[in-house]
């Protein structure tokens, strides 16, 4: 097992330089490192005194052979012992400031770096605390000054400190963790994240608990003479468990790990393939409507020009004159609705560039406001200028096409609409809320699905929310609804922020 964590941690470094660039799956990663170093100098100092080999071999699992080697090998002890409590204490900092950092977003504020450098003085105060070189010295000092009960009282009142202190670490991380899930319950993607993550990490925390639940903690005591030195043994007689238990609890907790990351991925697969489907969609629908529209509009253009001719020829005629106009103006609505067809469903390019989020969104609402009556749109700003990435015109016309979806269903008994922005992880997000009828259940994944409207007339041909699709993954982001027939329809986008470094 210990070589297995070997490998595992070269690959961890591995990965941490490919993804340096990412500060919560640093934390991450030196989470996982910190607990295996542990692990490790925990094994290699038990080793060291071959302390009661029958109970630590059951979870460790190491043949006699091996056993021995390690019983002979010339390991600095004080190095074994700074070595597992930095592990420890790794352990600790790296998961506060993972759930810290995973929570914030990537536009997080710069004094979040004081954070950081907080908890990680208050770490080198508790390694130097334990630290057994310093450990030796006070009490060498003490001794001297006959003052051993005054140190074993702080050492003591130090540890509890200290242990409180952990404790903390991990309540608050997953508070934060819990926080941040109920606090984006709205956001599918950020949600269902924040869950796999959350409950990925407890089997490891618990596993944690189980075998250093008493780390960090000071293992060297002064004897008659300063030559010899005592070494003391680890507390980790658990009551009601047994040490042959662990590796069951341990391959439990993997598997928990295991099977969470699994879940994740098959959720985002399903949705990845619903754009998939959606887009070869979008693309089909893109091919057939140009060649409807080459045949309709050749037919198109012969009934108005036979409307025209109709008119010239029955010019004294009313009746007929008037018959001949609506002919006339609904082939005109005809061509307005194929040429919109064609232009949403064609291939778009974007000219992306760092946007303020609420600058098209502004511009969006104003186009409605003048031409409201009995429906009210609200628009929650917040102080932070939020930059993504965005073509804003296409942006532009996203929210105008959803804000149109908004009004239409509250135009005839009135109602209001929300717009909010806000930034979570690495995305910039805009939601669009309705108190209007809303949208059957059956009917929610079909709605991107061009000429698919639950609301079908001579020029609403299903194509504009298909066309939001299309731009929104054509921005790499992601666009969601969620809707409760009688109640709402929320329309949520998420686009990529601008990184601050």
């Amino acid at each position: 097992m210990i070589f297995l964590c070997l490998i595992f941690m070269v690959f961890l470094i591995f990965f941490i330089y490919k993804y340096l660039s990412s500060r919560s799956i640093f934390f991450l990663c030196t989470l996982t490192i910190g607990w295996i170093l542990a692990y490790i100098s925990f094994t290699l100092y038990l080793s060291k005194f071959n302390y009661y080999y029958n109970v630590v071999n059951q979870f460790i699992d190491f043949g006699p052979g091996t056993w021995n080697r390690l019983v002979l090998g010339n390991f600095d002890t004080h190095t074994l012992i700074r070595l597992l409590n930095l592990g420890i204490i790794l352990f600790y900092f790296s998961f506060l400031s993972f759930s810290i950092s995973f929570v914030s977003s990537l536009r997080s504020h710069p004094k979040l770096r004081f954070v950081y450098i907080g908890l990680g003085i208050v770490g080198i105060i508790q390694f130097l605390f334990y630290d057994p070189s310093l450990n030796l010295m006070l009490q060498d000092l003490a001794f001297e000054a006959d003052k051993m009960d005054l140190y074993e009282k702080l050492s003591r009142t130090g540890d509890i400190v200290f242990q409180v202190i952990n404790d903390t670490y991990l309540i608050l991380s997953l508070a934060l963790f819990l926080y941040h899930y109920i606090r984006y319950y709205q956001l599918r993607s950020i949600r269902d994240h924040t869950f796999y993550i959350t409950i990925s990490l407890l089997p490891l925390t618990f596993v944690h608990l189980f075998i250093f639940y008493w780390a960090p903690a000071n293992f060297v005591r002064i004897t008659f003479s300063k030559s010899f030195i005592n070494y003391v043994q680890p507390s980790i007689n658990l009551f009601l468990m047994e040490y042959r238990f662990f590796p069951l609890l341990a391959i439990g907790a993997i598997g928990i790990m295991l099977y969470n990351i699994y879940k994740f991925k098959a959720n985002e697969a399903r949705y990845s393939n619903i754009n998939i489907i959606t887009k070869k969609k979008i693309d089909t629908a893109s091919l057939g409507i140009r060649a409807f529209t080459h045949a309709i509009k050749n037919h198109l253009l012969a009934i108005r020009s036979e409307a025209e001719y109709l008119q010239e020829k029955f010019a004294d005629d009313e009746d007929a004159l008037y018959s001949l106009k609506l002919i006339t103006e609904s082939c005109e609505q005809s061509f307005q609705s194929i040429n919109q067809a064609n232009d949403k469903l064609k291939q778009i390019t974007l000219n992306i560039k760092a946007v303020p989020l609420d600058v098209p969104i502004e511009r969006a609402i104003q186009r409605f406001r003048s031409n409201l009556t009995n429906v009210e749109i609200h628009f929650e700003k917040t102080n932070s200028n939020i930059l993504v990435y965005m073509d804003e015109d296409y942006i532009n016309e996203v929210l105008n096409n959803i804000l149109k979806n908004s009004v239409e269903a509250l135009s005839n008994a009135g109602g209001s609409i929300w717009v909010s922005v806000n930034y979570v992880d690495q995305w910039g997000t805009i939601s669009i809320r309705d108190n209007g009828p809303g949208i059957e259940a059956e009917h929610v994944e079909e709605i991107f699905t061009p000429f698919f409207s639950t609301k079908p007339s001579i020029t609403n041909w299903g194509i504009g929310l298909s066309f939001c699709h299309k731009v929104i993954t054509a921005h790499s982001g992601k666009i969601e609804v969620k809707s409760e027939v009688g109640k709402y329809t929320q329309f949520d986008i998420l686009l990529p922020l601008v990184k601050r470094v």
